[in-house]
C-alpha cells in the first residue's frame, strides 16, 4: 500500500497505471462502509465463488495483452457473468465484465451475434487459463467445461497504457 503525501494509505497502482486521482478516504467514509458492511447484504456480490486468472488481447491491437482477474459468478451451468479486475489484491481496479455461455447457447445465437464472442478454447489448451490455488486434479473437469465456452468481454479501463481512470472513446471487445 502507498502512501499520500500527507501519510495516509492511497490505493498501490496497478502494473502499468499510475494512482487514482482522489483524496484519501476520510474517518467518516470508513464508518459508513464498515456501516454498510454490517448492515447490507451485498448477496450479489457474494455469489462469485471462483477466481480465474488469463491474458486478454485487445481484438484491435492484438500486440497488447493484459493479466486478467475474473471473479465468476454461476447463473447456471449454461452461463456465467465475470466481474473481471486487473490484479487479485486488495488495490484491484474494475477493469470490465465478461459473460460466459457454453457451446449449446453459443451456437444458439445469430451469425452476427456470434461474431462478438471468442472461444475459450485456445485460452484453456494454452495454458493461459487457470484456477489460481485449486489443485489440478480438482479443476480439470471446470477447465475441460471452460475449453468448450465462449466469453463476451468488455473492457472498460486500460490502465495496461497508463490509464488512471476509466477513459475509452468507445467499449472495447475483447477476442
Amino acid at each position: 500500500m502507498m502512501s499520500s503525501s500527507d501519510g495516509s494509505p492511497g490505493a498501490t497502482p496497478a502494473k502499468g497505471a499510475g494512482p487514482t486521482p482522489g483524496q484519501p478516504m476520510t474517518m467518516g467514509q470508513h464508518i459508513i462502509d464498515k456501516g454498510a458492511q454490517m448492515m447490507q447484504s451485498l448477496k450479489p456480490i457474494k455469489q462469485m465463488n471462483q477466481h480465474v486468472c488469463t491474458f486478454a488481447l485487445y481484438s484491435h491491437d492484438m500486440s497488447r495483452q493484459i493479466e486478467t482477474h475474473h471473479y465468476v459468478t454461476r447463473l447456471n451451468q449454461d452461463f456465467l457473468q465475470c466481474a473481471v479486475y486487473d490484479t487479485d489484491d486488495s488495490t484491484g481496479r474494475l477493469i470490465g465484465v465478461e459473460y460466459i455461455v457454453s457451446e449449446r447457447i453459443f451456437k444458439s445465437l445469430p451469425p452476427d451475434e456470434q461474431k462478438l464472442w471468442h472461444s475459450h478454447t485456445f485460452e484453456v489448451k494454452s495454458g493461459l487459463w487457470v484456477n489460481p490455488r485449486i489443485p489440478e486434479v480438482v479443476g480439470m473437469p471446470e477447465l475441460e467445461n471452460m475449453a468448450k465456452s465462449y466469453g463476451k468481454f468488455w473492457c472498460t479501463w486500460q490502465v495496461d497504457r497508463g490509464d488512471a481512470l476509466p477513459m475509452c472513446d468507445r467499449i472495447l471487445i475483447y477476442c
